[in-house]
């Protein structure tokens, strides 16, 4: 028998619900381009990266679910959304806020999701989110001279194996008919965090069965994104000591552009790979049911 009151409620339970999910497509959409726009392309993979593991490991919701904020989580979720949208408006290149602004609106979502004391369901994603501010300020915090010194001495230790001569100073690789210098982009610091991103959002989403492991893999990332960048020093100084046409071209594009992107692929490739074996040999030691 139809009921109009039953049909016209189940309307507006998938209406707010149809609402809510568009409202949270729609501010990744509009993150994922704003970060295109006015980010370095590794920083805008690193925001495609959050918005996708938060999406990843966000709770399924049951049937008939519908977003139902408190009076103050009306509010409140409002005011994040308005200033996520007006500090986007605003933002003319990366700095420590617009890494946070995926987390603001996820918080912003979350509020306008449910009551204070249900907030507890959306830990996981929120967590996700957090990892791109929290990479960030890691990332300033770390000395570059450090990890520069460690890249160089890995490329020498490479281009040896290969048959090169070179010598080292430093952070400096002579070869003969060029040299390089491992210091800023080059130092691979935003490989680093991309990796460390990608680590976080893997231990959340699909955690090892002892928290050591998770811990072990979050060693393993900045090691493999090292491993990785000192290969591509190793490219730039065969470049630039090399008599190729248009040297100069390809050693800005594999330093500066988009084929630097290229080893950064490779270096999650390689971990996402490692981190997959092992969850698998994990599930294979499991007894049969």
């Amino acid at each position: 028998m139809f009921h109009p009151r039953a049909m016209l409620r189940r309307w507006q339970t998938l209406d707010n619900r149809c609402l809510w999910q568009g409202l949270a497509a729609a501010l990744a959409i509009y993150l994922s381009a704003l970060s295109l726009l006015t980010q370095p392309p590794d920083e805008a993979i690193n925001v495609v990266l959050v918005l996708g593991g938060a999406l990843l490991v966000c709770p399924a919701f049951p049937e008939g679910w519908q977003p139902r904020p408190g009076r103050v989580g009306r509010w409140v979720g409002v005011t994040l959304l308005v200033a996520v949208l007006w500090r986007g408006q605003r933002m003319m290149g990366f700095d420590f806020v617009s890494s946070a602004l995926p987390l603001l609106a996820g918080l912003g979502l979350v509020w306008l999701a449910a009551p204070l004391h249900q907030l507890r369901r959306f830990g996981l994603p929120l967590g996700v989110l957090a990892v791109l501010p929290v990479m960030r300020a890691v990332g300033w915090l770390t000395p570059l001279g450090p990890l520069s010194l460690l890249t160089a001495w890995l490329a020498e230790k490479m281009l040896i194996v290969c048959g090169t001569p070179v010598l080292r100073a430093g952070t400096s690789l002579r070869l003969e008919g060029g040299a390089v210098d491992v210091g800023g982009p080059c130092a691979g610091l935003n490989m680093v965090l991309q990796l460390l991103v990608v680590a976080g959002i893997f231990a959340i989403a699909f955690p090892m069965r002892h928290r050591w492991q998770n811990g072990l893999m979050l060693v393993v990332a900045p090691l493999t994104a090292v491993l990785i960048n000192a290969m591509r020093i190793v490219l730039l100084a065969w470049i630039n000591a090399s008599s190729w046409p248009n040297k100069d071209w390809w050693f800005d594009f594999f330093h500066w552009h988009w084929g630097s992107l290229v080893f950064a692929g490779l270096a999650m490739q390689l971990f996402v790979w490692l981190y997959v074996y092992w969850m698998a040999r994990q599930v294979a030691a499991l007894p049969p049911r």
